[in-house]
């Protein structure tokens, strides 16, 4: 038997984007008082945004993989070590990613998907 596990941040009494500030509070407090520091551990506060659309589900996904690219930490979004990109382009699962919320937005059987995405990816995005 396969236990499917899915890691989701929820709160019955607070929105998620209190449960976020708290998350980073908690964890700039602990990486200040670590390296004996003060001051700002991350750059902005977190703010959350529905994603209404397909097109803009894969927008986000988008810029999250080419974060690291845009950024000239890396050359291709899958030399990135802490990136997914991955394990979308390969038959490699991963115990924490749904990967089909993102692949099933394309047709085709699981290799097709996974095509489309990755040329997706490369498209030029409008800014």
């Amino acid at each position: 038997m396969t236990n499917h596990f899915h890691l989701q941040i929820r709160s019955k009494d607070q929105p998620v984007s209190k449960v976020m500030s708290f998350i980073n509070k908690r964890y700039a407090d602990y990486y200040n008082t670590k390296n004996r520091i003060t001051g700002h551990v991350f750059e902005k506060r977190y703010y959350d945004k529905l994603i209404a659309s397909k097109q803009g589900m894969l927008e986000v996904s988008r810029y999250i993989h080419l974060n690291p690219v845009d950024a000239n930490m890396v050359m291709h979004p899958q030399s990135y070590p802490w990136s997914s990109y991955r394990y979308y382009m390969h038959t490699s699962r991963h115990h924490l990613l749904t990967m089909a919320i993102i692949l099933d937005y394309f047709s085709g059987d699981a290799w097709e998907k996974r095509r489309k995405y990755q040329e997706f990816v490369g498209r030029e995005r409008v800014e």
